[in-house]
């Protein structure tokens, strides 16, 4: 079996899948916990998270294709991507596990719940998209359809972005945007919330850019938007939590998933965005962790 670091944030290693090498980092030991991250990311945007539940399950973080070191030949649709996972799993001599899906790591994670349910022990969703209820902004449609603009301007953009964090006033110069009026005000007053988000904003800059990642879960959610409304076959319990004024993904895609998958359970967070898990860590942890401890 592979071996794991027990701290945070830990060295990524490549690990083997039939359809190629996926980038995997670990923390912890017990009962697995698979954490699958957004639209964009890598591994690195799940580490608060991971540093949490690290004292209670063995952590695994993986970037998913087309973001970090991952190709995106390991996997395009949700299903690929479910068999990725199992083949990283495989990989790390893991049998059964549960799974966190962060945002665009919804549905992969929903498919692989739905694929293996005898290796899911529970399904946590956090600011979880339903693609087919997905609008996308125009202006990244156009920036994703033409892939030598983001490749010229990313150097600059993130230039100008690490600068912008290392304000000794981040919040208010750069992250404002991202927050709701009261995530704002907790930021403004509590520093470990402004540490995290600033640390979730590098992540995007230190990780690569992930454009081909991006431009394929654009032509996933249009391919989820054509076919409609999903059915789930997934017997797993489920966790979904979301923030009642989340602006990217609205807290209506955390209704969907809560009728439409079995037996789940679905916590709104007044006042919170899509960064739940960083504005309202300490809550948003100790609800995942309670509810994985009782069945992981």
């Amino acid at each position: 079996m592979t071996r794991w670091t027990t701290t945070l944030p830990a060295t990524p290693e490549l690990v083997s899948t039939p359809n190629g090498w996926v980038e995997v980092a670990h923390a912890g030991e017990g009962p697995a916990v698979l954490l699958v991250h957004g639209t964009p990311g890598s591994w690195r945007q799940c580490v608060p998270l991971a540093e949490d539940l690290a004292g209670s399950f063995h952590v695994v973080l993986l970037s998913r294709p087309g973001y970090g070191r991952t190709h995106i030949r390991v996997g395009r649709t949700y299903e690929e991507q479910a068999e990725s996972y199992a083949a990283v799993l495989d990989a790390l001599g893991v049998e059964r596990t549960a799974i966190v899906g962060v945002s665009g790591g919804g549905p992969s994670s929903i498919a692989f719940a739905a694929m293996h349910p005898e290796r899911t022990s529970a399904l946590v969703l956090v600011c979880a998209v339903a693609p087919h209820m997905l609008d996308v902004p125009s202006s990244t449609r156009m920036a994703a359809r033409v892939p030598a603009v983001p490749q010229l301007v990313a150097p600059v953009v993130r230039a100008f972005g690490r600068r912008r964090l290392a304000n000794p006033d981040p919040v208010r110069v750069q992250l404002q945007k991202s927050l709701t009026p009261d995530e704002y005000v907790r930021a403004d007053a509590d520093g470990s919330i402004t540490a995290d988000l600033v640390r979730h904003a590098m992540s995007h800059l230190e990780a690569p850019p992930g454009l081909s990642g991006m431009r394929n879960d654009l032509r996933q959610f249009d391919r989820a938007k054509r076919q409609g409304a999903p059915t789930f076959d997934v017997g797993a319990p489920t966790l979904v939590l979301h923030g009642d004024a989340d602006p990217v993904v609205g807290v209506d895609h955390a209704r969907f998933h809560a009728s439409a998958l079995h037996d789940a359970k679905l916590t709104i967070y007044e006042g919170a965005g899509h960064l739940v898990v960083m504005t309202r860590r300490a809550e948003a942890s100790a609800a995942i962790s309670e509810f994985l401890r009782d069945r992981a």
